[in-house]
């Protein structure tokens, strides 16, 4: 029901932000942390294929979008404002 809340307020306006990001943002950024300490885990262990792949995954692919995640969203939210004005 909180969803749908925040889809009537506009999409999560109202919703606390920390640092400008919400949830979503955190929990992929999260993962992102957890991946990257996994890889790393795993070259301690001597993985040569395993271990670069999710450090990749976790440097190039999760932490940006967890830090893009919202701005992708905002950014559409505006631009249907304007065309509506």
């Amino acid at each position: 029901m909180d969803t749908s809340r925040s889809r009537q307020t506009g999409a999560g306006e109202e919703s606390p932000r920390l640092f400008g990001m919400r949830s979503p943002n955190f929990l992929v950024l999260i993962a992102g942390v957890v991946v990257i300490l996994f890889g790393y885990v795993l070259l301690d262990r001597g993985s040569v294929v395993a271990a670069p792949v999710l450090l990749v995954a976790g440097y190039v692919v999760l932490i940006p979008v967890g830090l893009l995640l919202g701005f992708r969203e905002r950014g559409g939210e505006r631009g249907e404002r304007h065309e509506g004005e």
